[in-house]
């Protein structure tokens, strides 16, 4: 049996209620490092479950698998969650940086736009 089976409502449930906690967490401090956190425990969770089903009795495949569809949903969702919150905190260091004494820093040059910008100038 898996550690941590999405199966049974109570660990569904509190891993819903703690991601939505994260979350409010990270949208109300800006930044994207608990959710990040979130998600590399639902990362790992999810390679645990593989882990397990490599190694699962043949009674137990069905339960692991849910396991580990239940695993990437709440992957995707902290990504896109990280990804929401990346430009949230970017947002907020530009307005931070360029709110001063008049005089705008060099710092602004230097900020991607997107968490993403890296990759699309190079597609």
């Amino acid at each position: 049996m898996p550690i941590i089976d999405f199966t049974q409502p109570f660990y569904l449930i509190s891993a819903l209620v703690l991601f939505l906690l994260c979350l409010y967490l990270s949208k109300n401090n800006k930044t994207n490092t608990v959710i990040c956190i979130t998600l590399l425990c639902f990362v790992t969770l999810l390679v645990s479950h593989t882990i397990e089903l490599v190694n699962a009795d043949v009674s137990i495949i069905n339960t692991l698998a849910i396991c580990i569809f239940v695993d990437e949903i709440f992957t995707l969702v902290s990504f896109l969650a990280f990804l929401w919150l990346d430009r949230i905190e970017i947002e907020n260091k530009k307005k931070t940086k360029s709110s001063g004494k008049g005089k705008k820093e060099k710092f602004e040059d230097k900020v991607i736009e997107d968490g993403l910008d890296v990759l699309w100038k190079k597609v």
